[in-house]
Parts: structure tokens; sequence; C-alpha cells
């Protein structure tokens, strides 16, 4: 991928070059643009495409989609505004779509700066609680719960749809509507052709007790396609505990941000400022919130209507270290009423009206006991009929009180026993990841107070460390308040969700990466989610490993964003008084290109190329060092492999001479023997015949000299051909080992001059280490 710099395709600036034009180039010359929302002219790539780097306005994000903590996007603005949430009384710095932040306990005002009896003060307001105590009707008096944090429960969309459901008002999915989740942008998309409205079901992690949101807020980022001709009052709507609230997003009539997520805060409580309609008391609206059954948000308008969603949270509290939960409190109870918010009735004790569940008051019980079922009233057996010593589930018979039965100290509803000569009772049954006597302890890797011994019942569940800790070591997680305690794979964070300095992920679930930043040339160790370092003034770059634009530019720009400042800044009755827009607008421009920028410019450009210049020649002398490297060591293969073959030529030879030599000395010896034979031949005939007293045969003569004369030819026919034909091949064998000897002379002289080439080149040259590890 290169970066773009003029008309055609010539540019080949490094990968991460920034572009200042806004378009990058591929490898076949296609056009990539970079989507920044106009808050951005800067990009890099990544395995993902381009990412936005520099965003103006207070943003931040791949495209400069959202804004920074700590601000917020008024309208359709391009520029976040920040805040300015009191650090006294905001539970932090960040606030919803129309500036206003989330306040502590007894804070009011859209910045957290107002208590009751005045402005508050540097030490907050006086501790006196402003929302009511929820402790089933049975009490208005409560007080601080220490030991609880602020937690917050997040849906980032980060690695899908995070168990998000779509439906109509009533639950049913349409068949024509699309929902999906989108990797590039890490929301989630709804599109329906239907009229009728379609909504986001929240998960399962956001439902349930949400008692310790009461007061806090529930915020998320959206983006419509379309204005609404009709403004609605059921766009974010809460169900639970039998009761329904809904509320709006506001006027979707003309203003409708194209492209742009807004977010939106909802205050979880009763007051007039909240917006729910209907208005509830403060005891229905946390009865809502105790077994809330539904969160919906409104996710498309009309026909074919498109809506995204992202960075779902709701503030809840949780046990454990962290921001003080200082609006968490708990209940004092009256007489027959126990448990953090008065929910169970105390042993002796039953409901008035069982259907009423925990909101119906506790009397005693009219037992001969004075125990019974805490729902029902029914009087145990054993305490009616003392010769049956039974109890119903989830009781014990207590030798020490051998007239009454005892709650079993498990989880709700599970029996227990006791064991021969034991005093203390033993669960029979444990929940899935509790152990111990009374399955009053999470096993390793899990979470939770099985028996409320801290306040709240709390089932054991998984601790969640993102898969960074070793649920075989001891102390992975903390049991009570499911915290990490030893994360791995260079992660930190309670949950595991955060790097160690100088590494980096893209997702928690993620292995953290090193940042690898350079050290001169950053400003710290630590990059960002992208792996993009800090640079320092004039450096740039994923690890700031290159020099950027000089120095000597920075006042210019200075001066021409004052200028735009002072541009922007002129009202329309100052423009129509002193000058028209045209000149003011000159004026601008002259301002921008004046004689002083042009050169400097020009300088820059001078630089930039005579820079580039310089890197393709050293690039041009690295390839050419590596070629030369490449060629030693094809060389050294080469050589190595004719030596083999000339010893194996060697022996090969030697071989053919010895078969060759012998087979030689035996066709000649048989030869000379043949013809000593002949010779002979013609001696022995005249013997035999000089021997013989009767006359002489001359028939058989000439037989004897017709053989001698066959005999001759086939010597001269076959044996000679032969020997010729084996001399020949012996001179052969001769010229090839020659010339392989002057093969093997030729590569040994170019052995030598190769050297003597690489000796020549600086040290270093050509195995020099790149600019960016990979």
């Amino acid at each position: 991928m290169q970066c773009f710099s003029g008309p055609g395709c010539p540019c080949r600036l490094p990968r991460d070059s920034l572009c200042s034009s806004s378009l990058w180039f591929t490898t076949n010359c296609s056009i990539m643009r970079c989507e920044c929302n106009g808050r951005s002219q800067y990009c890099l790539p990544d395995a993902l495409g381009l990412h936005c780097v520099d965003c103006q306005g207070n943003t931040e994000g791949r495209n400069c989609e959202r804004c920074k903590d700590g601000f917020y996007l008024q309208g359709a603005g391009q520029s976040c505004s920040p805040c300015r949430c009191n650090p006294t009384g905001s539970v932090s710095k960040s606030c919803d779509s129309t500036g206003r932040c989330s306040c502590k306990e007894g804070v009011t005002g859209d910045k957290c700066d107002r208590c009751p009896n005045g402005p508050i003060g540097a030490d907050g307001c006086p501790q006196s609680p402003t929302l009511p105590c929820f402790c089933y009707g049975h009490s208005s008096r409560c007080s601080a719960r220490p030991g609880y944090s602020v937690h917050k429960i997040t849906s980032t969309f980060t690695t899908g749809v995070e168990d998000w459901k779509v439906g109509t008002m009533q639950g049913a999915t349409p068949a024509d509507t699309h929902f999906r989740w989108s990797p590039k942008h890490q929301d989630v998309e709804v599109i329906s052709k239907n009229s009728l409205p379609v909504y986001l079901y929240a998960p399962d992690s956001y439902l349930g007790n949400q008692l310790l949101s009461y007061g806090q807020n529930l915020s998320f980022s959206l983006r419509l396609d379309r204005g609404v001709r009709y403004p609605s009052v059921n766009d974010v709507i809460l169900e639970g505990g039998g009761l329904r609230v809904a509320a709006s997003l506001g006027d979707l009539r003309s203003v409708v941000p194209c492209g742009q997520k807004i977010t939106y805060s909802f205050r979880l409580d009763e007051r007039p400022g909240s917006k729910w309609r209907p208005q509830l008391s403060a005891l229905q609206f946390q009865t809502l919130l105790q077994n809330l059954t539904a969160i919906k948000i409104r996710a498309t308008f009309g026909d074919t209507g498109r809506g995204y969603l992202d960075s779902v949270q709701l503030v809840t509290a949780q046990r454990g270290d962290g921001v003080p939960a200082r609006w968490v409190h708990t209940c004092s109870c009256p007489l027959g009423h126990e448990g953090e918010f008065c929910q169970r009735c105390a042993p002796g004790f039953k409901r008035r009206d069982p259907a009423d569940g925990a909101f119906s008051p506790c009397e005693p019980c009219s037992c001969r006991g004075g125990s019974c079922d805490p729902q029902t009233g029914d009087c145990y057996s054993a305490d009616e009929t003392p010769a049956d010593q039974s109890c119903s589930q989830g009781f014990y018979r207590d030798p020490r009180r051998p007239e009454t039965c005892v709650r079993c100290p498990c989880a709700e509803g599970e029996s227990c026993s006791l064991g021969p000569g034991s005093l203390e009772p033993r669960c029979e049954r444990c929940p899935s990841g509790t152990s111990g006597p009374r399955c009053d302890v999470c096993q390793e890797g899990y979470y939770g107070d099985p028996l409320g011994t801290a306040g709240v019942q709390r089932p054991c569940i998984p601790c969640h460390c993102n898969g960074h800790i070793d649920v075989r070591v001891l102390g992975s997680c903390d049991r009570n308040n499911g915290e990490c305690l030893k994360c791995v794979n260079n992660t930190k964070g309670r949950h595991c969700e955060d790097c160690v300095r100088g590494f980096y992920h893209r997702q928690p679930t993620d292995a953290c990466k090193p940042c690898n930043c350079d050290v001169q040339r950053s400003e710290s160790d630590q990059c960002d989610a992208s792996g993009q370092c800090r640079c320092r003034p004039g450096f740039e770059g994923l690890r700031c490993q290159r020099s950027s634009c000089p120095a000597c530019f920075t006042p210019i720009k200075a001066k021409k964003n004052l200028v735009d400042l002072q541009v922007a800044q002129v009202s329309t009755a100052d423009v129509l008084e002193k000058v028209s827009l045209v000149k003011i607008k000159s004026i601008s421009y002259c301002l921008s290109v004046t004689e002083a920028e042009k050169r400097l410019q020009d300088r820059l450009s001078s630089i930039s190329k005579q820079q580039l210049d310089d890197d393709q020649d050293l690039l041009n002398i690295k390839d050419a060092a590596a070629d030369i490297k490449l060629q030693h060591q094809t060389y050294k293969t080469k050589v190595g492999e004719v030596q083999k073959l000339i010893k194996e030529m060697k022996v090969q030879l030697e071989k053919a001479k010895m078969n060759t030599s012998c087979r030689l000395h035996n066709l000649l010896k048989g030869l000379s023997a043949l013809l000593r034979q002949h010779e002979l031949l013609p001696h022995r005939v005249y013997s035999v015949f000089s021997d013989q007293s009767s006359p002489v045969d001359l028939k058989k003569v000439k037989q004897l000299e017709d053989s001698l004369a066959g005999a001759k030819k086939a010597v001269e026919d076959n044996l000679s051909p032969r020997l010729r034909n084996m001399e020949e091949q012996e001179a052969a064998h001769m010229r090839q080992l020659n010339s392989i000897n002057r093969d093997i002379d030729t590569i040994l002289a170019d052995i030598a001059n190769l050297k003597e080439i690489l000796a020549s080149i600086p040290k270093g040259c050509y195995n020099s280490p790149p600019n960016e590890k990979p």
C-alpha cells in the first residue's frame, strides 16, 4: 500500500507513511479514502484497512467517531465540548449527550455542583441521603454500606453481538429484519423493511436484581439514518416487577446527524427530571429494578429503517475495592425482618401475605415450638407432634435444641443432615461452582457469597478474566468479589482487561503484544490499542521510527489556525458592517499563502525529496549487497557440488582404468597366444607332413590352409575393432577429465574474485538490521 501525493500512482512511500491528501493506493493502484468524519486528514493502514490518526475536535476512535472521555457532542457539530463535571460531586468526568454529569449521592445539577442547601463545597455535600431507602416497604431508615465500589456493565461489541437480540415491542422477530455485527465499526446494526418499530433487547447481564443501579445512569450511543416525523415516547423501555416505564430519545424530526452516533443517558429513578413515563413512586421504581426483566432500545423508525448501537453502559455497584459506591445502603430492619433490605423473615416469623413475597410484612408463627415455614406459616411436624422427629426440607433438628427445627446453613431450599456424633450440619447437594460442608465456599475460578454471610446471597459464578488466568493456580481470582489476581499474557486489571505498560491489544480477550516504541523518538514506551506509539515532535510512524515535518513549519500552522479561529468568531452583523464574506475569505487565503510560507513549503518539499532520494539510494545499496550475499551463497553451494562430483568421477575413472587395463591385458594375452598358435601351426603342419613316409594328401593340406586363413580373418574382423574401440574410449575419458579440471580451476578463480569483492564492502552493509521489528 502506498501514499498518494499527486496525479497517477507514482508515489512509493513506506507502508505507514501519513497521507496528507486523505487518499491511499493499494498495490494495484485502487483508491482507499480515509473515513475520519471530517475530523482528520491523516490515516494509517493496518489489518482492517485504514485507521485515522491525529483526530481533532477532542475526538478519538478508528474513524474519529466518538468524543474523548470527559467530552460530549452537541447536536450535529464536528467538535466535542468539555463536560466540565465537578470532580468533587461527580462519579466520573464523563457526561451524557446533553452535557449532564453523573452525580454522587446527594449532589444535583447538570455539572454535579449543587447540594440541597447550596453550592457544593470542597468536601462535597453533608451526608444526608436524598434518595429514599429500599427496604421492601418494611423500613425507611438506612445507612451507607461500606465495601462496595462502582461497577459498570458494558457492551462495546468488539467481538460480536454479545447476546443482544432484536424484536418488536412484544418480543416477536419479524421475518424481514436483519440483525448483524460490524467488525469494522464494532457495533451492531439493525435493518428492517417493516414499518413497525424494532427494538434491541439487552442480555441477561443487564437484568435481574439491579437495585444497586437505583439513581445511576443507563447510557448508549445510537446512530439513525433518518428523522422521525412524529416524536415517540417509547424509545427506551424498562420492564420488571409487573411495572413498565418508557422514555423518549428527544425531538428527532429535524436534527439527525448523518453518519454520527449520539450518546444518550437516562437516570434510573423516579424524579421528574429523569423523564420516565408513567410517573412512579420511589418504592415502585425500586420494585421494577429489583426484578428487571427487559431493557428495550428502539433501533428503527419507519420503513427500511436502520439503527446502529454501540457503547452501552449500566452503572451499578459490586463488593470489592475501587471507587466507593456511596449510594449503596443497608436497611435498619424492624422486629421479625432480616437481610440487607429486610427481605427475609427472621426465625419464628412468617409472611402475612405469602403471595406478596418479600413485600409482605412478617408476623410471629403460631406454633407450639415457635418455628414455622417462613413462606406458608405451616408448623413443622416435630413442633406439633413430639414423637415425630422429622423436619421439612431445608431444615434440620439440632441435638442441642431437640424441640425445634433449625434452618440449614445452605443455599435456599437445600437440605442438610448431621453426621454420626457431629453437631454441625453438612449440605447434601452443592450448586455448581460451590464446595465445602455448607456449600459456602466458591471453587477456584468462581466467586460469590452462596450463604449471604456478608449480606445478599450471591451464587458462585465464573470469574470474568477474559481468559487470562489459569484456574489451576490457587488464588487466581478473589472468591468473594471476582477480582482477577494472577493475570497472565502480560495483562492486568480487575478483569485482566488491560495490558501492562509497554504492551497493547485490540480486544480484551487477546493476549497483549509489545509496543516496541522507539526509546529516543517516542514520548513513552506505551502505545494505543492499535499499536501506535505517541511520537515526539518531528517524528512519525507506528513506532516513531521516522522523521516528520520540520519544526520550522509549526509557526505557520499556528498562524493559520489563529486566523481561521478569528474568522469563525466574526458574527454576521460584524461582517455586514465591516467587510463582506468574500473579503474575509480573501484575507484568510492571503494570510495562509504568504511568501514566507511558500519558501518554507519549497524548502520542505526539497528536504522531503532529498530524504526520499537518500532512502532510495540506501535501499538500492542494501539490495545490491543482498544480491552479492546471495550469489556468494550460491557459489559456495555450487563449489561443494562440483567438488563432490569430481571425487565421484575420479573414483569412476580409476575403476574404468582398471577395468580397461585388465580387459586390454587379457585381450592382448589371448591375441598373442592365438597368433603364436597360428605362427606355429604351419611349422607343425610341415613337421607332420615331413615325418610322413606316405605321399602327402594335397586335399587335406588345402583344407588346413583354408582353416588358417579363416582364423586370421576372424582375428582381424572381431578382435582388432574391439581393441581400437577400447583405445578410443580411454582417450575420451582422458579428455573429459581434463575438461573437468579446467572447470574446477575457473570456479576456484571466481570464488577468489568474489571474496575480494566482499572484502571491499564496508562491514555490516549487507546484514544491517531492519528499521522496524516484525
